[in-house]
């Protein structure tokens, strides 16, 4: 038996971050699930196995190996488990990809524990592992704060397009905020959640001018310090196709917004830089069925791993 899981990538559409306490910085984000997606595919086993494919130079220690650890030792997991995770997400991308397949992990393994998880305490727990997984719980646009354990469903609004754009680097969300550390620069969380409450109302009215003036990240200006480059095909991307461009998350993906999938296609063949990848995607609502009982939009259940 074998569970076949979509694993979704995010968009940062608001990302304020405060001063750094014990270690790790406190922070406002806004997020959008999109539909660009990584697969899972789980099997019982008789021995525990994860690989990648590619394999992208994934360590051994990687966030779906610490998500069966996790389970095993907080909630009783039972029995051994063959993980394969097919990547279409690119790692170091600031997309979430990592977290996004340890996010399916555990909700998929949830039927073989002796002690359940339950809500608000499995979400906070799961940000031991990344501090995005409890947003990939959640599934749907929302809005982070605290480390990332903090997450609230945003109302119900209309889908959004984007043109994102991959670098040909990975890079380290670590550091990232530690030279924004060393720039000596830290937001004012207290604005966030008007500038946020500002760009749901403008999805709302399919107003993109006015969700693009209101788009903050504040990470956008270390990654562009320590990638010079990338902040040049930010500059290259927006005068070709005449919008601004924006950083997801601590880089290096760069994203433009659009109302329509349409807008986006037809503005992907303009953007394209050398070496760069593009997606267009929209606006995804992941469903959490348990995917070992039935089948369900998304799932897929078959005999072996090796199985598409």
């Amino acid at each position: 038996m074998k569970a076949k899981i979509p694993a979704p990538a995010k968009v940062n559409l608001f990302l304020e971050t405060g001063i750094p306490e014990g270690g790790f910085h406190p922070l406002v984000s806004l997020v959008d699930i999109v539909d660009l997606c990584d697969t899972i595919h789980i099997c019982k086993s008789v021995e525990n196995s994860v690989s990648f494919l590619p394999d992208h130079g994934i360590p051994d220690d990687n966030t779906v190996t610490k998500a069966v650890n996790f389970m095993r030792q907080r909630y009783g997991l039972e029995g051994g488990f063959g993980i394969r995770v097919t990547k279409k997400i690119p790692p170091g991308s600031g997309l979430g990809g990592g977290s996004s397949d340890a996010a399916c992990v555990l909700k998929a393994l949830i039927p073989f524990c002796r002690n359940k998880p339950e809500g608000r305490d499995f979400e906070k727990s799961s940000a031991s592992i990344g501090k995005d997984i409890p947003l990939f719980l959640a599934g749907r646009r929302c809005m982070v704060e605290g480390f990332g354990e903090k997450v609230s469903f945003v109302k119900e609004s209309k889908p959004l397009s984007y043109l994102i754009m991959v670098p040909p680097f990975q890079v380290s969300t670590r550091v990232v905020y530690e030279n924004l550390d060393r720039m000596g620069i830290s937001g004012d969380l207290t604005r966030a959640a008007g500038k946020i409450k500002i760009i749901l109302a403008s999805v709302e009215s399919s107003d993109i001018p006015e969700i693009e003036r209101n788009i903050e990240n504040r990470l956008a200006c270390s990654y562009f310090d320590l990638y010079p480059q990338a902040r040049e095909v930010k500059k290259h991307v927006e005068d070709r196709i005449g919008k601004k461009v924006f950083v997801s998350g601590s880089g290096g993906s760069l994203f433009a917004v659009f109302a329509t999938m349409k807008e986006a296609e037809a503005n992907a063949g303009i953007a394209g830089m050398a070496g760069w990848r593009s997606f267009v995607v929209s606006s995804k609502k992941t469903s959490w069925e348990d995917p070992w009982k039935s089948l369900k939009p998304g799932f897929l259940l078959s005999e072996d791993l090796t199985a598409d």
